[in-house]
């Protein structure tokens, strides 16, 4: 008899367990974590009368994020990213001691990366239930600040081959937003999780586009340029949640 009884609670403790792992990971409240690492793609609109042939560099991203679950198919997503962009064009550098020569030959090629914090916060919403699918389509909507936390240009001659400049640089936003290294973002995007439904976790990937709201303003080496460059990206993004 004290055998069968504990054979019975050790079978009721276990379903019990097991009931309770399977519900847990997807209550409501739960924060899960998600890291990523992505390729950037970018667009510049630059100054038409001041500069010609701007093209984007290659860039990436790496973000740390909080997936909050408000419900079935609901979450808050908010966190940190680290966001590498750069662009190149051919304009005017106004050497020191020197003055511009507005002669439209721009023989001066810029190169300029920008390193830069940024901090998203979106609402996702699937179009399945996780917990009952292997995958899961979703998109995702919402703003974010960033703040430039570096930035570095290179500029050479073309006529003669020489760098002029190869050193950090100035770029910060054209409106202020307390400082003038910060200014906001809109982004939104499409993503496909598989998911690991014993644990809450998911591997997955994203795709994110981000319009900044204010124009970079980029000035170059002690004023040398005064140029507002328009900025929009878009992110291809590989990471796991758990």
């Amino acid at each position: 008899m004290v055998k069968r009884i504990s054979i019975f609670f050790l079978f009721f403790f276990s379903f019990m367990v097991g009931h309770a792992q399977i519900k847990s990971p997807y209550r409501k409240g739960r924060v899960m974590h998600r890291g990523s690492f992505g390729a950037v793609i970018s667009s510049y609109k630059n100054h038409p009368l001041h500069t010609i042939n701007t093209k984007p560099k290659p860039g990436f991203c790496i973000s740390y994020k909080s997936e909050i679950l408000l419900g079935k198919k609901a979450n808050l997503l908010g966190g940190l990213e680290y966001f590498n962009q750069g662009l190149s064009f051919k304009g005017y550098y106004l050497a020191p001691g020197n003055t511009y020569l507005f002669d439209e030959t721009y023989v001066y090629m810029h190169e300029v990366r920008i390193q830069e914090i940024h901090l998203p916060i979106a609402l996702k919403i699937a179009f399945n239930s996780e917990k009952d699918k292997f995958y899961t389509p979703y998109f995702f909507l919402g703003i974010g600040a960033r703040y430039i936390i570096s930035s570095y240009a290179l500029i050479t001659n073309d006529s003669t081959g020489n760098a002029v400049y190869d050193s950090k640089s100035d770029v910060d936003f054209q409106y202020q937003f307390v400082t003038k290294k910060l200014n906001t973002f809109f982004q939104g995007g499409l993503g496909l999780q598989t998911n690991f439904r014993k644990s809450g976790g998911a591997a997955f990937f994203e795709i994110t586009y981000k319009y900044g709201v204010s124009r970079l303003n980029y000035t170059g080496y002690r004023n040398s340029n005064n140029l507002y460059i328009k900025d929009a990206h878009v992110t291809f993004a590989i990471g796991v949640r758990f």
